[in-house]
């Protein structure tokens, strides 16, 4: 099984930040399902107050953009999967 990272994108003109949200092994099939599940349900702020979100999918399907409206604010991210490709490290920890 290849190994996968699902990440994080959000920023706005005064800062960038891209962070890791997941680590697993997987095939290419469930890498996509759990991509999807996470942009349907990951909070990239802590106290996000959801009233309504919004996910499209990217062509190719490795990418999602969401659209969340808080009670306060309003948050657009992306939501990337990417594949392991090469590494120095023997054996990372990965979730199954």
């Amino acid at each position: 099984m290849a190994r996968w990272v699902v990440v994080v994108q959000f920023g706005n003109a005064e800062y960038y930040k891209v962070e890791e949200v997941t680590r697993f092994e997987a095939t290419p099939e469930q890498a996509r399902a759990t991509l999807y599940e996470v942009a349907c349900t990951h909070r990239p702020r802590a106290g996000l107050r959801q009233q309504r979100r919004e996910v499209f999918r990217m062509e190719g399907g490795d990418a999602y953009y969401v659209h969340i409206g808080g009670m306060v604010s309003t948050h657009r991210v992306f939501y990337r999967l990417a594949e392991l490709a090469w590494s120095t490290d023997a054996a990372p920890a990965y979730r199954q």
